[in-house]
């Protein structure tokens, strides 16, 4: 009699185990599906940093151009040539 209660009582205890090794298994499963989707994310990210690295640098390296010079002076500060006519749309 005490074999048979000997034997219920390990296929309860290999029940919770086995019942906690799938939980673990799923929950780790999960975890990893969310790790992927955050790395294609922060891959995602990375590429636009690297654009947004490619066009600074471009700027830095045209720095000194003075067709660059005059553009940004035109564009960002509104300096025109001496003698140049400036005609502004005031309907927009």
């Amino acid at each position: 009699m005490k074999f048979k209660r000997a034997g219920m009582l390990t296929k309860l205890l290999l029940a919770i185990v086995l019942v906690a090794a799938v939980t673990a298994f799923l929950n780790l499963r999960t975890q990893a599906r969310d790790l992927t989707a955050q790395k294609v994310v922060l891959e995602q990210r990375n590429a636009q940093q690297r654009q947004e690295n490619e066009a600074l640098a471009a700027a830095i390296a045209e720095k000194d151009d003075p067709e660059r010079i005059e553009q940004v002076a035109r564009e960002r500060l509104g300096y025109v040539v001496p003698g140049e006519i400036v005609f502004y749309d005031s309907g927009n």
